[in-house]
């Protein structure tokens, strides 16, 4: 993930030392969404915040997945720079399986069950289908989801 990052940290640097960086006509739209997700106005977004303003049929792995690439001090904070140079949590590319199961795997024990199993559907998805979907990968019927019922191959824990 390092490696990754250090890409978009050229950029912010490059960002931050232009003094037209605030009077391109672009981050004015920026600026704007930037501001709506500050909802507690402190000048930084957090990952909830950003949340906020990712449309609900997005999965909360994509959003925090291009929310950790534009992070780039990883401070767990955007700032309006970081914010600006990530096209507002827009870049960031397709997730694969495994690092969208990674995500999803919060309590970090090699599963996924319902609660996180969800986090990888978008998020206006009613239960009751996320529930559904969660019984049909479940093919050992253990209440939680492996890798390989996730679909990755050759995944060893």
């Amino acid at each position: 993930m390092q490696l990754l990052k250090l890409l978009p940290l050229a950029t912010l640097a490059a960002i931050a030392l232009s003094s037209s960086a605030s009077a391109a006509p672009g981050n004015k739209v920026l600026d704007r969404r930037f501001a709506k997700a500050d909802l507690n106005n402190d000048g930084w977004i957090d990952a909830t915040e950003i949340l906020s303003l990712q449309k609900r049929s997005k999965s909360w792995v994509d959003t925090m997945y291009r929310f950790q690439l534009a992070d780039v001090d990883d401070n767990g904070l955007l700032s309006i720079t970081e914010f600006r140079a990530s096209k507002g949590v827009k870049e960031g590319g397709r997730l694969n399986g495994i690092q969208k199961f990674v995500l999803a795997d919060i309590d970090k024990d090699g599963f996924l069950d319902p609660e996180e199993y969800a986090r990888t559907l978008p998020q206006n998805r009613p239960w009751k289908k996320v529930l559904r979907d969660f019984g049909r990968k479940d093919k050992n019927d253990d209440s939680l989801v492996s890798p390989q019922e996730f679909g990755i191959r050759g995944w060893v824990l």
